[in-house]
């Protein structure tokens, strides 16, 4: 252990320390190639995100046609059903004016029947008082005759 220690002390004091500057010229290739690598990480992470979106985009798509279809077949489904309803309610509507109406019209012919009638029965009962009349003057007439 000591023999190593040793060593490393040696050629620790053998090495030379090194001292270094940057200089405009370092500085400037190494911007450069800072540039040139940021620029090519930022044209990768572009194309990658812009692969992203479109199929970001695409996928959207899709999904809002499937769901337009969604809904225009739910829509037709409901015009159907509306369709349906509105022809039910016709025919109710028919029902309650043939069940309402047909009885009104009946009636409303007897009543005329039975207005001919009473006129029927009123020209008779007018004809049979003047017949009494003429009966009962008749009677008189004989009766003041003798």
């Amino acid at each position: 252990m000591k023999l190593i220690m040793t060593l490393i002390v040696v050629l620790l004091l053998f090495t030379v320390p090194a001292f270094s500057e940057l200089t405009p010229a370092d500085i400037d290739k190494i911007r450069l190639i800072v540039k040139e690598e940021v620029a090519v990480a930022v044209a990768a992470s572009e194309s990658r995100v812009q692969k992203y979106v479109e199929a970001s985009e695409t996928r959207m798509k899709d999904h809002v046609s499937d769901k337009i279809e969604t809904v225009r077949i739910e829509i037709r489904e409901m015009d159907k059903r509306l369709n349906q309803i509105f022809a039910m309610v016709i025919g109710l509507v028919a029902l309650i004016v043939v069940v309402v109406g047909v009885p009104q019209i009946l009636v409303a012919l007897q009543r005329k029947d039975m207005r001919a009638q009473d006129e029927k029965i009123e020209a008779q009962q007018k004809q049979i008082e003047a017949l009494q009349q003429e009966m009962e003057m008749y009677r008189q007439e004989r009766i003041a005759r003798p």
